[in-house]
């Protein structure tokens, strides 16, 4: 699958020293799994979004996620959470079944030579997963759980 990120609903704060043990640790009422492309594609978007690092004494809060680590999404996070992911979802809902992004620009051999990436999508599969944020943005807005997101 390549690089990717994850997002995982839970009921409880994860505690500091067992942050990076997440993955194997967690249960998760709900997950999801995004490409990193993808998130790469939105990523400017997401810096919209109040956050917390779990990973630093305290919790500081901030905004938008930990690229190569893990942020903590609450309540606070989940009207921003929401409205960019059902924005993007919107517009994605409306491109073909199969679509190009274009991604990050790639040198050739030579500094002369390069190109952008083309990036291939299935529209339904980032839909759905657009679809999942959104509802666990739902359930963040309620008070009673919160979202890890685990970088690459």
């Amino acid at each position: 699958m390549g690089l990717k990120h994850d997002f995982y609903l839970v009921t409880e704060k994860i505690e500091r020293n067992e942050i990076y043990m997440i993955k194997e640790k967690i249960r998760a009422i709900d997950q999801v799994i995004i490409h990193d492309d993808i998130i790469l594609y939105i990523l400017d978007s997401l810096e919209w979004i109040p956050s917390q690092n779990p990973a630093l004494n305290g919790s500081p809060i901030g905004q938008g996620i930990q690229y190569h680590g893990v942020t903590l999404f609450d309540g606070q996070s989940s009207k921003s959470l929401k409205a960019i992911f059902t924005s993007w979802r919107s517009l994605f809902e409306n491109a073909s079944d199969t679509f190009e992004l274009t991604g990050n620009f790639v040198y050739g051999n030579n500094e002369n030579d390069g190109e952008y990436e083309r990036i291939r999508v299935d529209r339904a599969e980032v839909v759905e997963q657009f679809g999942k944020i959104i509802s666990m943005a739902e359930q963040l807005a309620k008070g009673d759980c919160y979202l890890y997101h685990c970088g690459i």
